[in-house]
């Protein structure tokens, strides 16, 4: 039977926080790999979700600002997504929860390639499009309860059929936080001091930081009780649906994604919220639990772009037909466990505020072209990036950026090897 694939996409979650999440580490984490080197193709909620649905870097697809949905449109990348491929060679498709940022205006509207559509809007916080129907709930949590349940419905469906492709995109750990009552005070005690917070000295950060006033560090304590809190509810969701899958017969044939769109800065290098390269917001949690997955950590470089290229591939399909793909598919190294023809380095980009970033072993190389400023860190003796390298020579690494985000699909994926 063919494999079932489901994306679990969070919204604002940091890459460590997974380690608070006992469900999901238990029986998702534990069960299948997980990435420590996982990357958003570019830290902001709607041009993330722009890359993830079409396996292209925001170079490419032009959607560079949260007002994502409009553009997307327009220039007709629904018409070619993971949804309208997978939909093509004969899966059943649902999307379920927040889809993308800027749908307010368009309340209605139904993307291709989803045969079942609960879809939420970020502007429309009590409604929820069901497959083109507007309904009215009493709260944001009202909304995203009833996601679940159309979600579960979906998955206890096909206990005897399939294959399908989901994607599940829950709005946690995303401001305001409204954690369940279950959960409200699991972390009122919980303490914040990374050593990046509020960092001392910013006089090797890009010019426009350099002055930058010290954050609150209650109120940055404040924020990060929030998202944990909210993220035991969405644990607990992922545990029972876990349960379901095993309890309908389907989870061993079901390949599980869990990623979020971008990571999230609380105080560090003395910033609040995403968009900047730091690794607090580029990095994201990234997991993949599937059939003959063997569990355990990976350091190879994924990115949000590689989700697409892999869904296809386990449904059989060539990731290339009829479109280059930027991402690469993990399915034979998640298989065999050989990453070493795998991606030497990786991009990352924000063009709307003008950096990009190349990974490559332990460096990150940031480079602020339109201001013609650069960052050099070594994540092994600098993890919390403290110290720019200032002194280096940087021709090489900066050419190799510079070929990177300029390029696209097969071009893109041989200038990473």
């Amino acid at each position: 039977m063919v494999d079932n694939v489901l994306w679990i996409i969070t919204d604002d979650q940091m890459r460590w926080t997974l380690s608070r999440m006992p469900r999901t580490r238990k029986r998702l984490v534990g069960k299948g790999a997980e990435f420590s080197r996982g990357y958003a193709a570019v830290p902001l909620c709607g041009p993330a979700r722009a890359s993830i649905l079409t396996s292209r870097y925001p170079h490419d697809h032009g959607c560079l600002t949260n007002a994502t949905h409009t553009r997307f449109v327009a220039q007709r990348h629904d018409r070619d997504t993971v949804a309208t491929r997978m939909r093509a060679a004969g899966y059943d498709t649902g999307y379920f929860g927040k889809y993308m940022n800027g749908m307010g205006r368009d309340a209605t509207y139904v993307a291709p390639g989803w045969g079942r559509w609960v879809g939420s809007s970020v502007g429309n916080r009590e409604t929820v499009n069901v497959d083109g129907e507007l309904r009215e709930l009493a709260s944001r949590q009202a909304v995203e309860r009833f996601a679940y349940r159309k979600l579960r419905r979906f998955v206890r469906r096909h206990r005897d059929t399939g294959p399908w492709f989901a994607v599940w995109g829950p709005t946690a750990p995303h401001a305001p936080y409204t954690p369940s009552p279950a959960h409200r005070h699991d972390f009122d005690d919980v303490q914040w001091d990374p050593p990046a917070l509020n960092e001392a000295d910013l006089s090797d950060k890009p010019t426009w930081m350099r002055d930058l006033p010290p954050q609150e560090r209650a109120e940055m304590r404040r924020l990060l009780e929030g998202k944990l809190e909210e993220l035991q509810d969405l644990d607990d969701q992922i545990g029972r649906l876990l349960a379901l899958l095993r309890k309908t017969g389907q989870l061993r044939r079901t390949w599980i994604f869990l990623v979020s769109d971008n990571g999230y800065l609380l105080g560090e290098h003395r910033l609040v919220h995403k968009e900047q390269p730091y690794e607090e917001s580029s990095g994201i949690p990234y997991v993949v639990r599937g059939p003959g997955v063997r569990p355990g950590t990976r350091r190879a470089l994924v990115s949000q772009v590689d989700l697409m290229p892999t869904t296809l591939d386990i449904a059989g399909l060539d990731p290339d037909a009829g479109r280059d793909l930027s991402g690469r598919s993990m399915l034979q190294p998640l298989r065999t466990g050989d990453w070493g023809r795998w991606r030497r380095r990786l991009l990352v980009e924000n063009p709307d505020l003008g950096w990009a970033m190349l990974r490559e072993g332990s460096t990150a190389y940031i480079e602020h072209h339109e201001r013609g400023e650069w960052e050099l860190y070594d994540l092994e003796s600098d993890p919390h990036q403290l110290e720019s390298r200032r002194g280096a020579d940087v021709t090489d690494v900066s050419r190799r950026l510079t070929l990177l985000r300029q390029a696209r699909g097969k071009e893109l994926r041989a200038r990473e090897v």
